[in-house]
């Protein structure tokens, strides 16, 4: 991987660990569905110029956009919703790697060699070792609903990676646009006191809205997306590992000092166990291959 790109890789999982924090501050006030629905509308408003047609590819780009957007987002901010450790949401949708690891290696043929292997299992090994900490029991319907978000943008990956010359910002406007779309008709059929909610938002609420958007999708996702589409699936995906890592190093901040309402999180040797193997898994992703074709065949 170049240089360049580690950076990238740095700032995206940054971006990711950001967001979730701020996502967790948005929920306590939003309803999931009208929050994510917001979110997608800021986005969708702000990318309007780069609403264009891509013949032969429009069809990838609607599932990726259900997928990877309505439902993906949908599930996370659930579960944030209904999680009280932002710690269990995290570690929970690394499950997306070994699921998106195996579908990019049937239906996109990648090469998985054995240093990447041995990266991915002490990688996942990590997570393993997190979820054993007792908090992520506690909260079984914020696992249920991370693990449906981590399965929905792992298959979207497969589609992702069939596009062809699609710039980052050409997909992230149609992803906000239907995403906005579909998650507006889910939350107006099933959540109530839109107007009320709205208006008596707190500036904090909105500023959440507001970073989620710009912060998650214009640096993260759009580094995601172009990482995405220059490495294999399976290469990517593990580095992502390092968001948990990031996102509970922040919720412990935030419960220390007592800055938002809401964080209830605590630090143990399972966390530090886990968090280590966990950067050293994605260390061992990082190295390159030399010599060795990994591009995808499709």
């Amino acid at each position: 991987m170049r240089t360049k790109d580690v950076f990238l890789v740095l700032i995206m999982n940054l971006a990711f660990g950001a967001s979730i924090i701020s996502a967790k501050i948005g929920v306590i006030e939003f309803p999931a569905f009208l929050f994510t629905t917001l979110r997608f509308l800021i986005v969708a408003i702000v990318l309007i110029p780069f609403l264009k047609i891509h013949k032969g590819q429009m069809i990838n780009i609607l599932i990726i956009s259900i997928l990877g957007g309505g439902l993906h987002f949908g599930f996370f901010y659930l579960a944030l919703d209904n999680s009280n450790y932002v710690s269990s949401v995290a570690i929970v949708l690394q499950l997306g790697i070994p699921i998106s690891t195996i579908l990019s290696a049937i239906f996109l043929k990648e090469i998985i060699r054995w240093r990447r292997i041995l990266g991915i299992i002490l990688s996942f090994a990590g997570v393993i070792t997190l979820m054993f900490e007792p908090t992520i029991f506690s909260d079984l319907d914020g696992v249920y609903f991370a693990l449906l978000a981590a399965t929905a943008i792992s298959i979207s990956m497969i589609f992702m990676k069939k596009l062809d010359g699609i710039k980052v910002f050409d997909l992230q406007a149609w992803l906000a646009l239907i995403s906005a779309l579909m998650l507006g008709i889910v939350s107006l059929t099933i959540e109530t006191n839109h107007y009320e909610v709205i208006i008596n938002a707190s500036y904090l609420a909105w500023g959440a809205v507001i970073f989620t958007s710009l912060i998650a999708t214009g640096i993260g996702h759009a580094t995601f997306y172009y990482l995405i589409t220059n490495y294999d699936v399976s290469k990517i995906t593990p580095l992502t590992l390092i968001v948990p890592i990031f996102a509970i190093i922040n919720s412990l901040i935030v419960t220390h000092f007592d800055l938002f309402d809401g964080f209830n999180e605590s630090i143990s040797i399972k966390i530090i166990i886990g968090a280590a193997m966990t950067l050293l898994g994605v260390g061992i992703v990082m190295i390159r291959e030399k010599n060795i074709d990994v591009s995808p065949r499709l």
